[in-house]
């Protein structure tokens, strides 16, 4: 076993080296040895960049394997399955970056459990630089966690998975890679954006207001969609949320054209991702009003209708208060609000529901968060000119 962990040692030391050149951040460094050939499994974004990931892991009780396999999501679209041997299926879970990110790190912890010969792993992506939970599989008996990161100005297109068993213990051991490519020049690669300079409008595109997202929809030779977009109030906070579905309801009937500005809104998050990235800074579109200020608790599942109508006049959608009211939209059932709840409450105009939801999604991570103040606060770039 000694001479394969050697062999598999220089295999990938050279491979690393030969790949380099391609963009591979190189294995994390978890414990990792084989006594059989490993197995190596590759996936990539044809285009794009990685922007969710699926796994699902086995578990053969007569030979105590521990079988995991991926596929990823690049843009709106799916890959294939790796390839890895795979059967016995106990789950299937994906994690999705949020809109219009995309996947920049990756973190691993391996679990082993010596009852059964177990091994389990978990999974944690970064999404345009902001790490998210674990996905959630199956683990326990923690031993070790590694993490990778594509430098700044760089986004993940695509992972290598290495499988290796050792017979002594049924031990299934995986490593993992990162191919990382330069946001520039993928945009370079694509159809390109209109020059935001040239057209007078604020590099910061969370900044823009109706008018001006009008003024790129015209550069876009979209100008016919303009009034559509400002009577829904889309601007440049939510423009980045809408969906094709959005598109559609935004009066977009032609296939072709969504399909090219959904590709045009990730080309234009990717350029605010990488120019705040340069700057150091975190983006940041909806904040949360200052509950305190308010005179509401710090635990908003227990805020009455009146309270929620008071966060709903603070960020301007006092309009919508009476319908909230109507329909005993409270603090209990708050974070289940979906898009489609607010549309049959009578909410018609794509961007005000947009806010809301973002709004929402934005307070519970807030919440959530508050349990661990120890953490120092990233610095954020707010909507400020």
């Amino acid at each position: 076993m000694a001479t394969l962990q050697l062999q598999l040692r220089c295999c990938m030391s050279w491979l690393l080296m030969v790949c380099a050149h391609a963009g591979w951040t190189g294995i994390l460094g978890l414990t990792f040895e084989s006594d059989q050939p490993v197995e190596a499994k590759s996936l990539h974004c044809p285009t794009g960049f990685i922007s969710g990931i699926r796994i699902k892991y086995g578990r053969t009780k007569q030979e105590d394997r521990d079988l995991y396999d991926f596929k990823l999501k690049c843009s709106n679209r799916w890959t294939s399955w790796s390839g890895l041997h795979f059967k016995s299926e106990v789950e299937d879970k994906t994690w999705e970056c949020p809109a219009k990110q995309y996947m920049t790190g990756i973190e691993v912890k391996r679990g082993r459990r010596e009852w059964g010969d177990r091994d389990t792993y978990d999974f944690k992506l970064q999404c345009s630089g902001v790490w998210q939970s674990f996905i959630g599989m199956k683990f326990s008996g923690e031993q070790e966690n590694a993490l990778t990161e594509c430098p700044s100005g760089e986004g993940a297109s695509g992972i290598k998975v290495f499988r290796g068993f050792v017979d002594w213990g049924d031990k299934d051991l995986y490593e993992y890679e990162l191919n990382c490519k330069s946001i520039a020049q993928n945009l370079a690669s694509i159809r390109g954006l209109p020059d935001l300079k040239m057209l007078g409008l604020p590099r910061n595109t969370l900044l823009w207001d109706g008018e001006q997202l009008g003024q790129w929809l015209e550069a876009l030779g979209l100008a016919n969609l303009a009034p559509h977009f400002q009577f829904h109030n889309v601007n440049g906070g939510t423009v980045f949320l809408l969906t094709e579905e959005h598109l559609r309801e935004l009066g977009m009937h032609v296939v072709g054209d969504r399909l090219y500005f959904i590709e045009l809104l990730t080309q234009l998050y990717d350029d605010i991702v990488a120019w705040s990235s340069s700057l150091g800074v975190q983006l940041a579109t909806h904040p949360v009003p200052p509950l305190r200020q308010l005179g509401l608790s710090l635990q908003p599942t227990s805020w009455s209708v009146k309270d929620v109508c008071k966060v709903m006049k603070a960020v301007g959608l006092g309009e919508y208060m009476e319908l909230f009211v109507e329909h005993r939209v409270q603090g209990d059932v708050l974070f289940n609000l979906t898009e489609e709840n607010l549309k049959e409450m009578g909410i018609e105009k794509v961007g005000d529901r947009l806010l809301i939801t973002d709004i929402v999604q934005t307070l519970y991570e807030q919440v959530t968060g508050w349990q661990q103040q120890e953490v120092a606060k990233p610095q954020l770039l707010q909507l400020t000119a």
